[in-house]
């Protein structure tokens, strides 16, 4: 829903209305008037700034000529193509430029390395061509480049000592002439060129021509904005000679002598040295500040929004005026597939897109960055001695590519083929993946786990040079397209057919047994060739609706324009100094630097809005999700703060896009009132639930079991009454729980000799046998560590997992040596470890009359014998635990009130309290004389075994036997309570690590 204040209204323009008629238009009747009757027109060259004005244009011309007589159409051309073909060169492509530049710069320095190469040759080149079009003095450019360099050298002090990098640095910007030279010399020799030096060409020989005395064509030069200074330097040359018209359109509210607004400063700066009237700016027009017009500046929350809400306003855009034309403009093309999914059928059956999709926002771009990273991020392992290393892949990365929507559309495929050993083939891997707990797996074990397919072969096999990789995307492209063969008009087989051209170009112009890189050079060449590659759309040209980058309007006009992010650093884009040229060295010798460009921008802005009727400008409110900063773009402010009080005529709208689902009524929306929605999750124990509940109860009732129903009833629900299982995943490391199992497992076999539960002739353990398991603990431990990892391949000797069996050892050797510290400790007479405990009690069920027997289950770590001949059961804690962990019954309370807090409290102190209580119990019952239930904190060996202070459990003469049956029947019927509803804990602390956080949303 889109709500807003009440509107900004003005009164009407009072003055005449300026002439709104679209610049093309208007371009196109005068050159039919002026140059039509005398036949003239034919011989024209009518320069613009983008193809898509060409098309414009010439269906502007196509109209001016039926409304008087048939005339021959000029020659029309976009200012990027008419510069090549003036040159008289072919532009050459970048990859095999940047290889031509490698191989010059090689002859230069044998010692440069090529992946360091490509990492700033990109960035070279495009200098180079910033030079050449700027028509930059290359000699004193890079005459001042070693000069500056020679000046850091000198800074660097009479003490300073090259090293061999520093030395190639100043080496490489003193061979940086030579480098420029020599790369011009073999580009003319084959007659190609990079865009910067068919520009400086194409003036060049302009110049020659006219020099020569040849009669060149009249030039029209139609709705450019910034101009490099080859392009300025032609239309200076052609003026000269009385072969050219400049028509740039612009408006009088940036075109003022003083204005602040950065939009007209390149057009005021054209119009003193190109010598024009000011007529040839449109008068300059006064259409900003005179006609009428809607702007609505439209927030949202997060970027995602935009495409739908750009779709919206389509829609009511075409209700309320089917003939307009409109414009969706897109500052940042990352949006265009939204915004396309956000297209509304019924209302705009027919669109044209003119900026093409960016390779790089395909969905099958993601697929090839998945394969790079699981390459890329594997580990190779082998011997020190020869280098070699076998790769072995994390399993994050594999499981990531296979869940891939083209590889799972492809399974499809699979799935409907009669060789039913590969249906599943890829979920086969993933689960085979998570039940080895393998988090490293080499190329020869996913192939077999998958089969030895091709498609794992392709994906898996290791890369040695680039030739493999190329192979490898042959073979994907083949195997995908088979899953879209019945589809040819999928857009997933265009995308397949672009990665297939790409990955062509790049094999015919790049030999990979001469260049000897990386994966991650080879990725940087495949992306370049991606980023600079796009999808082309299929639409009616001059279709009443456009889908167009900010680039592409030059010169165009529309009757509503929608403008995407209209936040700072998309519009205008961010301040980046892309260029190895520091920056007082473009602003030496005016090379164009980030402030032309945010002018350029700033132009290309308020000419669009200069006869739109209706402007929607959508950006992303402050500090929400999706934004790179938050801000409004200045052209927003520029709106609001300047053009609206200059302009009564305009209606300005600052609109804001809930979340609330809209009713729509006519043209307006209103949200719907909802009922408050509660966030708890609650299960009424019905006879379900209750039968559920009692099966519980008769299998048994461990204190773990009980600790979890009274700290969340919920999780106790999912966990052991619907025994929802938990998600699988890959354990790279010990999580808590098996850390624990190692100390345990390395504490029992330790102790083992001395257990009296299979030897009843076992001895007891005596200070003379501490040096011995000292000295046995790692062993032990290692072991333990090992069979915990037992088939899986996270190995005990690697990453954390060598960390943590480390720290087990030391646990476990520190418990040892503590016994030589505490008194009365030795000898230990242990009776039995790892025993299983149970007992029945039965509890009485008043509603029913019925005696419920409830089996109640545990297991103890250790049970020994006191030197009186009672028995302790002792149970180790890996964590922290303090005496006064175990303390219920506080300093002036009554023993109730410890009872209370026994049968309530969700606390890890009242945990570790039942948990004794319950083992003491369970021993008692057996008829075993228990005096105790201890905690033994491996981390804080120095307080000894912890008992927990029962007395009040004993108070008044009560019999602890009975006393605890009493007890364990209120909390079981607390659980079987129909008043009690199974809900999920308020303590948020106790959902961060749970496993059904998802389930009941938290």
């Amino acid at each position: 829903m889109i709500s807003s204040p009440a509107p900004t209204t003005s009164l009407p323009a009072a003055l005449p209305l300026p002439d709104a008629t679209p610049f093309l238009t208007r371009i196109a009747r005068e050159l039919v008037t002026q140059y039509g009757p005398t036949g003239e027109l034919a011989d024209l060259v009518v320069v613009v700034p983008t193809r898509r004005a060409v098309v414009y244009l010439q269906n502007e011309l196509s109209l001016a000529a039926e409304a008087g007589h048939a005339v021959w159409s000029p020659r029309i051309a976009a200012m990027e193509d008419y510069m090549v073909e003036l040159a008289g060169v072919q532009v050459e492509e970048p990859i095999a430029l940047q290889l031509l530049l490698f191989e010059i710069m090689r002859d230069i320095d044998p010692r440069l390395d090529f992946d360091q190469f490509v990492g700033w040759s990109g960035l070279l080149l495009q200098d180079f061509s910033s030079l050449d079009q700027n028509l930059a003095s290359p000699r004193k450019v890079f005459e001042y480049l070693s000069q500056a360099k020679a000046l850091e050298r000198w800074n660097l002090g009479d003490d300073f000592t090259p090293q061999s990098t520093t030395t190639a640095y100043f080496r490489f910007w003193d061979d940086l002439e030579k480098v420029y030279r020599r790369l011009q010399r073999r580009m003319r020799q084959d007659r190609l060129a990079y865009p910067g030096l068919a520009y400086r060409l194409a003036q060049r020989r302009v110049r020659e021509r006219l020099e020569a005395g040849e009669t060149l064509p009249q030039h029209v030069f139609v709705g450019l904005g910034f101009l490099s200074k080859a392009e300025e330097q032609l239309i200076r040359r052609l003026r000269k000679a009385g072969r050219a018209e400049v028509y740039f359109d612009g408006d009088a509210f940036y075109l003022e002598r003083g204005s602040p607004n950065r939009a007209g400063q390149h057009l005021r700066q054209y119009q003193e040295r190109l010598d024009l009237p000011w007529n040839n700016f449109g008068g300059p027009a006064e259409l900003l500040r005179q006609l009428p017009r809607t702007v609505r500046l439209v927030g949202l929350a997060n970027s995602s929004m935009q495409g739908k809400v750009a779709g919206q306003l389509l829609a009511e855009s075409r209700r309320l005026n089917p003939q307009a034309k409109v414009a969706v403009v897109l500052p940042d093309e990352t949006l265009l597939l939204p915004v396309l999914h956000g297209l509304p059928p019924r209302e705009v059956p027919e669109y044209n897109v003119t900026m093409g999709l960016n390779f790089q926002s395909t969905p099958l771009f993601n697929l090839v960055d998945l394969l790079f990273e699981v390459h890329l991020t594997g580990v190779r392992e082998g011997s020190p001695e020869t280098g070699y290393g076998v790769p072995r892949y994390h399993h994050l990365a594999v499981s990531k590519l296979l869940q891939h929507p083209f590889l799972r559309r492809y399974q499809l495929w699979l799935d409907k083929q009669p060789d039913d050993t590969l249906h599943s083939l890829l979920d086969e891997v993933c689960r085979a993946i998570v039940k080895r707990h393998a988090v490293l797996l080499t190329a020869e074990e996913l192939i077999e786990l998958g089969r030895g397919h091709e498609l794992l072969t392709a994906l898996f096999a290791t890369w040695n040079n680039c030739d493999d990789i190329i192979q490898a995307c042959y073979t994907l492209i083949e195997l995908l397209k088979k899953a879209y063969q019945d589809q040819h008009s999928a857009i997933e087989a265009e995308y397949l057919y672009l990665f297939f051209t790409l990955v062509k170009r790049l094999e015919s112009v790049f030999d990979c047994r001469e260049h000897r890189l990386s994966v991650r050079s080879f990725r940087r060449f495949l992306y370049e060739q991606m980023k600079n590659t796009r999808l082309p759309f299929s639409g009616e040209p001059i279709a009443d609706v456009q889908v167009m980058g900010l680039l592409e309007t030059r010169a165009l006009d529309f009757d509503h324009v929608i403008i995407l992010s209209c936040n700072e650093n998309v519009l205008p884009a961010p301040k980046r100094h892309s260029s190895l040229f520091p920056y007082d060295v473009l602003t030496t010798f005016g090379l164009p630097t980030y402030a032309d460009h945010e002018a350029a921008t700033a132009h290309q802005f308020w000419r669009l809005l200069q006869r739109a009727r209706q402007v929607d400008l959508l950006h992303i409110l402050p500090g929400a999700e999706g934004t790179r900063t938050g801000e409004r773009s200045r052209f927003l402010l520029q709106l609001e703060n300047d053009l609206a009080l200059q302009n009564p005529a305009l209606e300005l709208l600052d609109l804001t896009v809930s979340n609330e689902e809209p009713v729509v009524v006519g043209a307006m929306t209103t949200p719907v009132a909802h009922e408050p929605l509660t966030t708890d999750l609650t299960l009424e124990k019905d006879t379900g639930m209750l039968l559920a509940l009692r099966g519980l109860l008769d299998r048994g009732l461990s204190p773990t079991a009980l600790n979890q129903y009274l700290n969340c009833s919920l999780q106790f629900y999912f966990q052991r009454v619907a025994r929802f299982r938990e998600n699988e995943e890959v354990e790279e490391a010990l999580g808590p729980d098996g850390f624990g199992t190692v100390v345990h497992e390395a504490l029992e076999e330790l102790l083992m000799p001395f257990s009296q539960h299979r030897n009843p002739q076992a001895p007891p353990l005596t200070e003379a046998d501490i040096p011995g398991l000292v000295q046995l603990a790692p062993v032990m431990v290692a072991k333990a560590l090992r069979k915990e990892e037992a088939g899986r391949h996270a190995r005990a000797d690697e990453g954390l997992n060598h960390v943590l069996g480390q720290v087990a050892g030391q646990l476990v050797r520190r418990y040892f040596e503590s016994l030589l510290e505490q008194p009365g400790s030795l000898p230990l007479h242990i009776q039995s470890q790892e025993e299983e405990l149970h007992a029945t009690v039965f509890v009485a069920l008043p509603e029913s009359g019925e005696k419920l027997p409830v089996r109640l289950l545990g297991k103890a770590d250790r049970v020994d014998q006191l030197p009186d001949g009672r028995l302790r059961i002792v149970d180790y804690k890996t964590g922290m635990v303090e005496k006064s962990h175990l303390q219920l019954l506080k300093r002036g309370e009554t023993p109730a009130q410890a009872v209370e807090r026994l049968l309530t409290d969700a606390t890890p102190a009242a945990d570790k309290v039942r948990q004794l209580w319950l083992y003491r119990f369970l021993l008692a019952q057996q008829g075993r004389s228990a005096a105790d239930a201890a905690i033994i904190s491996l981390r804080n060996l120095g307080a000894g075994p912890m008992s927990a202070d029962m007395g009040f459990l004993t108070a008044d003469g009560q019999d602890f036997l009975q006393h605890s049956e009493l007890l364990l029947g209120q909390l079981v019927r607390r659980i079987l309570d129909p008043a009690e509803p199974i809900r999920k804990t308020d303590d948020l602390d106790k959902c961060q690590y749970c496993p059904y956080r998802g389930i009941c949303a938290r």
